[in-house]
């Protein structure tokens, strides 16, 4: 076929597929209807490029509403965003290499189930569901080559170590479990004043992303997933430590019995660290800085740590007092011991981390700081991966780093358990050898929490995203995305843009963002009349598929609904198919 052959076959779409724009009136139809008659089948279809996101109401909220506005047609902000799944990348390339995905989203977890419990020799009964879903992303990989090739492939997912141990993606190979490394990228946040408002001085709160295209900022360039490879931050410095415990008080009323320590420093420019204090003061004017530690007649309060780097503490003194305020006239009599020792700052921190993760009950572990129960995915980690995003946060916003973050420039070292909290991509490497002309199937399991609003009007509705390309290094020549197990829930919306209900300018910029590129299948599944306001290119090894019953409509006279891209610069295009 040469090129005006091609080009006649491309423009020539049957009357089915294109309608011409004369007069014709859209009549919405109900989005729950419509997706309720596909719900079973895959629903969407997409390209190697953009997010797909959608809404879907909580049931036992009994939502009735639609799913509310989405931003520029991409994707919407949540108050709580759990990021999207993001695609499987490989790390030192993969030339020769394509891939085939689809992602299902199960929605059976929705489901109203009951739970009991007993209490008293009683038996008490409830109803509950979770907002999430099973999703199964899964890839085709194909080698073209005439030799095998063993490929380091990365799957990321955006969890916090005390997520539950069960949202860490499952990666199987063949139906084999994958032997895989875990890998910590950086915060992916930012930070705000005391005001909300971003801010890069002051920095007292967490500004994490709240929508997609924050994670199109984060990952575009490469720079972050790297920082899951980085080098860990050298802490083998020499410290000199004070361990104060052994608490002996008198006989006291007193609900909160608090033992203050005052000290100057033998160089101002010294750090102090402290581990187990409850608060202090830092008079730089006078030279006397305080610290304290509270309920010490509480059988879980552990020892006070005083940290010193690059100086040490001189005339120190100890006071009691009957509460946290210590309010002069309530001083009470407590006495301490004091152990001072030399150490080094990777020691002291190594023993931060084992007492938060150890089986303890005092009041810096896991248990109680977060309430966490069952295994979670610091489980799933080396120790020595737990010892470095403590490291990253202290080196990086905490007092050991040249501009310390408001939110941890006290050096309280309790704050480096926030590393556990704080939102991050953490991946996941492991080796593949895909045999010449042959193929290997990788699939990622994993059970997503959803998007959400705290209040407002789209609180019953939650969200999904899902992004295609972003961070991936894979020739994609298809991907599909559907979601099973809809009797709980109804979808509202959808932005990934190509939609009967979607304006004619949307519906073209999203079709043409499916088939940039070329190399692809696109497929839309999803019968209706769709607007288009212009011409859609399509590029060479494009196959583009419509469901019965779709057809393209023009919502203003111009030329071609498709064409074929090299026809504007006269070059030919090949392999391109279109049919219904």
């Amino acid at each position: 076929m040469n090129s005006e052959q091609l080009f006649d076959c491309i423009t020539a779409l049957p009357d089915a597929v294109v309608e011409e724009a004369e007069g014709h009136r859209f009549r919405k139809t109900s989005r729950a209807l419509r997706y309720a008659g596909i719900a079973a089948a895959v629903v969407l279809a997409v390209g190697v490029v953009g997010m797909l996101s959608g809404r879907a109401p909580t049931a036992p909220r009994g939502a009735t509403g639609g799913g509310g506005p989405v931003a520029d047609g991409d994707g919407g902000s949540y108050m709580h965003y759990v990021g999207p799944v993001l695609p499987l990348t490989a790390l030192d390339g993969a030339e020769g290499i394509t891939a085939e995905r689809s992602v299902d989203y199960d929605f059976s977890p929705y489901r109203t189930e009951m739970h009991s419990y007993e209490h008293n020799g009683q038996t008490y009964s409830y109803d509950a569901s979770k907002r999430e879903t099973v999703v199964t992303d899964s890839y085709v990989l194909t080698n073209e080559t005439d030799e095998d090739r063993t490929l380091r492939l990365m799957y990321g997912a955006e969890l916090r170590f005390n997520d539950a141990l069960e949202r860490l993606p499952r990666i199987t190979v063949d139906g084999a479990e994958a032997e895989t490394a875990l890998h910590a990228a950086a915060y992916s946040g930012a930070f705000a004043d005391g005001k909300g408002q971003r801010s890069t001085s002051e920095r007292l709160n967490l500004e994490e992303i709240r929508a997609w295209s924050g994670y199109v900022d984060l990952l575009s360039d490469g720079q972050y997933a790297a920082s899951a490879f980085a080098p860990v931050p050298s802490l083998d410095l020499p410290v000199t430590v004070y361990r104060i415990d052994g608490y002996t008080f008198p006989e006291t009323d007193a609900q909160n019995p608090t033992l203050q320590i005052s000290f100057s420093l033998t160089d101002e420019d010294a750090v102090v660290l402290t581990y187990g204090s409850n608060g202090g003061e830092n008079d730089f004017e006078a030279g006397r800085y305080t610290r304290i530690v509270g309920r010490v007649n509480d059988l879980r309060t552990g020892p006070l740590y005083l940290i010193f780097l690059g100086g040490d503490m001189a005339d120190c003194e100890l006071q009691g007092y009957r509460s946290g305020g210590t309010y002069p006239g309530e001083e009470l009599d407590i006495s301490a011991n004091v152990t001072r020792y030399e150490s080094t700052k990777v020691e002291v921190l190594r023993m931060i981390v084992d007492d938060h993760f150890g089986e303890g009950t005092d009041f810096h572990s896991r248990a109680y700081l977060y309430g966490i129960e069952g295994a979670t995915v610091a489980d799933a980690a080396e120790r020595e991966l737990l010892y470095a995003v403590a490291a990253d946060l202290l080196c990086s916003y905490g007092a050991l780093s040249d501009a310390p973050a408001g939110r941890y420039s006290f050096g309280r070292l309790e704050d480096i358990f926030e590393a556990y909290s704080v939102q991050r991509i953490i991946y996941q490497s492991f080796a593949v050898t895909v045999p010449a002309h042959g193929s290997v199937r990788v699939t990622a399991a994993m059970r997503k929490e959803a998007s959400y609003d705290f209040t407002g009007a789209e609180q019953n509705a939650d969200g999904y995203d899902l992004a295609t390309q972003l961070g991936s290094v894979l020739r994609f020549t298809e991907q599909r995305a559907s979601v099973s197990n809809l009797d709980s829930v109804r979808i509202l919306d959808n932005s990934f843009g190509f939609d009967p209900d979607a304006a004619a300018e949307t519906n073209s910029a999203a079709l043409q963002k499916a088939l940039d590129g070329g190399n692809r299948t696109v497929t839309v599944n999803q019968p209706g009349t769709y607007l288009l306001d212009k011409t859609v290119l399509i590029d060479s090894g494009t196959r583009l598929l419509f469901a019965e019953g779709t057809v393209l409509k023009k919502s203003r006279n111009y030329a071609h609904v498709i064409l074929n891209r090299g026809a504007l610069s006269g070059e030919e295009n090949r392999d391109i198919e279109i049919d219904n």
